[in-house]
């Protein structure tokens, strides 16, 4: 489980130096010069691009930070839902995962395969419902 934790504090850190870099980006995006409509709407756009990298990255970053606590008060690898010990396989491959692979096949097979929100990146709906 060493090796685990070793992950996900080096998982936190790229992050966190990731979003510093986004930052800084978005930051230089912004200039002072006069220049044409197009040229403005293209570092609008690189502007969002940056920003919404930065949200999802937040989530994970959130992610990782429970599941650092988690492994603090000895309930990590453990499944959220079932209580049983979550393969080392999966925690390697997905080290900040709260649930095992059958109640994760479970929900995926009863809420719909929808990995944008495990991602964090929760589907809008309009006001009849439907996506967007």
């Amino acid at each position: 489980m060493n090796e685990i934790k070793a992950k996900l504090l080096e998982m936190q850190q790229a992050i966190i130096d990731e979003i510093e870099d986004d930052h800084n980006k978005s930051v230089s995006a912004i200039t002072h010069d006069i220049g044409d409509s197009i040229d403005y709407a293209s570092e609008e756009r690189d502007r969002e691009f940056y920003q919404l990298l930065g949200e999802r990255d937040r989530i994970k970053l959130q992610m990782i930070k429970e599941a650092l606590e988690r492994f603090d008060d000895e309930s990590y690898g453990v499944c959220e839902d079932c209580d049983a010990e979550i393969s080392k396989a999966r925690l390697l491959a997905l080290p900040f995962t709260k649930l095992c692979i059958d109640c994760k096949s479970e929900e995926e097979r009863t809420k719909g395969n929808d990995l944008s929100f495990d991602l964090g990146n929760p589907k809008f709906s309009n006001m009849d419902g439907d996506d967007i």
